[in-house]
């Protein structure tokens, strides 16, 4: 009898453990299940992220093209496609003998004909809130010939005449908004867009450059405060 009830007992403690293992184990895929759906969703903000760094990258790119784009058209729209020349990084350039006379840093009669439009154009461009957030600079380059002459001086100071002159032909220039905007350099003869020596080439490489320069702090902020907010 003794025998008997032991063995009753043991089925008694059997009977009291399995369930309790049912239960760990359907708890284990509820956990399992509960870690799935958090990575699914996860996977889900991480693609929404990606898609929206993606999507401010594509926007910082397209505002340096767009810029540019407007100052190539209004260049194109009085001295023609041909005197226009886009470079790496879409700078936009334009042959110097139609801004100067040879040798010279003042702005010449056709000039400031086109100097006075284009003036128009940047402000309008400094004024579009969704060009101006990322734009840092618009940097004018002056550039010169190989033809032996003080070309730093000379390229620096034809680059320093058309920022001058846009201020004076449109006062807006002289306002911090739109000045800040605004910079000149020179680089003598050592950018050239076309090597050789023959008069084609060295016309082409006498040219002023518009270069759009983006302010990285503010565009590099705005895709860490994307992230930030996943």
């Amino acid at each position: 009898m003794r025998k008997r009830r032991w063995k009753n007992d043991e089925e008694g403690v059997q009977g009291y453990f399995w369930p309790s293992f049912t239960d760990m184990m359907a708890m284990m895929v509820l956990v399992m299940l509960f870690i799935a759906i958090i990575a699914y969703i996860q996977s889900i903000y991480n693609a929404y992220e990606q898609t929206e760094v993606r999507h401010e990258l594509a926007k910082v790119a397209d505002v340096k093209q767009h810029i540019s784009d407007l100052i190539e058209k209004r260049l194109e729209e009085n001295v023609g496609k041909d005197k226009i020349i886009r470079g790496p990084n879409n700078t936009i350039s334009i042959e110097g003998n139609i801004l100067f006379d040879t040798g010279s840093a003042d702005i010449s009669a056709s000039g400031k004909k086109v100097l006075g439009q284009l003036s128009d154009a940047l402000v309008q461009i400094i004024d579009e809130q969704e060009l101006s957030r990322y734009l840092y600079i618009i940097l004018i380059e002056g550039h010169t010939d190989s033809v032996p002459y003080d070309n730093w001086s000379l390229s620096t100071e034809r680059a320093v005449s058309v920022v001058k002159y846009m201020a004076e032909v449109n006062p807006k220039f002289k306002e911090p908004k739109y000045a800040q905007y605004v910079a000149a350099t020179g680089y003598s003869e050592y950018k050239p867009i076309e090597e050789g020596n023959t008069n084609e080439s060295l016309q082409k490489n006498r040219r002023i450059s518009f270069q759009i320069i983006l302010d990285d702090e503010k565009w590099q902020n705005k895709l860490k405060g994307i992230i930030n907010e996943y």
